[in-house]
């Protein structure tokens, strides 16, 4: 009984250091594109990653993610494995995954896998929070191609979203 108690204990500790991301990292990476404040939320799985972090008045993503202005420049910068800002006006990050899918559908697809794969990890709170700023025009889209992370500032919320995928 020990040894199944012992073998069971083992196989969680392990299973639990399988996580997509880690809080530190994630936030060190995301600390060099943003100014982060506290964490509201973070959870990762083996399959899932969803993270908010509290921003302050004002935030900005610096120069160190491109800026597409456009959807056909967004989605060559995506062809090129970099992570990329959709800074195209008037458009949420929910209208511009709409549109890069009816223009390139697997590409679509993979940004709006990003976005969804993340809600597993998330509670109906941050859920509501992740929906309103996604729907909201003057929220700013990253989409990161390496990771097949999606990166949603708010401003108005002062949040940072990030969500992603195992797959």
């Amino acid at each position: 009984m020990t040894r199944l108690l012992t073998c069971l204990l083992t196989a969680l500790a392990l299973l639990s250091g399988c996580a997509l991301d880690k809080e530190e990292a994630l936030r060190a990476q995301l600390s060099a594109w943003v100014e982060l404040g506290e964490t509201f939320f973070f959870e990762s799985s083996m399959s899932c990653t969803a993270a908010v972090f509290h921003t302050g008045e004002n935030p900005r993503i610096t120069s160190l993610v491109d800026r597409a202005r456009s959807l056909n420049t967004g989605m060559k910068m995506l062809e090129a494995g970099k992570p990329v800002m959709f800074a195209v006006s008037g458009k949420s990050p929910n209208a511009v995954t709409e549109d890069i899918m009816s223009r390139d559908l697997p590409q679509g697809l993979g940004v709006l896998n990003s976005g969804l794969a993340g809600v597993s990890c998330m509670t109906d709170l941050v859920k509501s929070v992740y929906y309103q700023a996604i729907r909201n025009p003057a929220s700013s889209l990253v989409f990161v191609p390496d990771s097949g992370a999606m990166v949603v500032l708010d401003k108005q919320a002062m949040a940072l979203i990030y969500v992603r995928g195992n797959g």
